[in-house]
């Protein structure tokens, strides 16, 4: 039996807040040691699992994570649970993960995107982010 690694995008110890809202081609995806957008042209649908390890500073902060694909005319468009991937989102430290096939084929190019509610400088730091592919 075989066993395969179907990790195709990791990124750990980043910091979450409202002045970006997405992973961006400038952040270096640990799996390939690569900087650029995420290559999703192999597979078919996935897993993007999030880890929040640090309690998360402000006040009543809220974090919903997305996973997006580009498509031919360089538009974002959603392909996970529009509440946030695992149809919940995160309020303080832990993992949350979600399926993304939604019955769509997966573009060239994906990226995850945030959003965070609350007041106070709401935060959330040390968070990674797993994508694991199907083909």
């Amino acid at each position: 039996m075989t066993i395969r690694d179907n990790l195709i995008f990791k990124a750990s110890g980043l910091m979450l807040n409202s002045s970006t809202n997405h992973v961006s081609a400038g952040v270096t995806n640990a799996q390939t040691g690569r900087i650029e957008a995420i290559d999703i042209s192999t597979i078919s649908s996935g897993l993007l699992v999030v880890h929040a390890p640090n309690a998360p500073t402000g006040t009543s902060p809220t974090l919903a994570v997305f996973f997006e694909v580009a498509d031919e005319f360089g538009n974002w468009v959603l392909t996970s649970n529009a509440t946030a991937i695992s149809g919940a989102v995160l309020n303080s430290s832990g993992y949350t993960y979600g399926q993304i096939t939604n019955g769509y084929s997966l573009g060239n190019q994906g990226r995850i995107r945030w959003a965070i509610t609350g007041s106070a400088s709401p935060t959330f730091t040390g968070v990674g982010f797993s994508l694991y592919g199907r083909a």
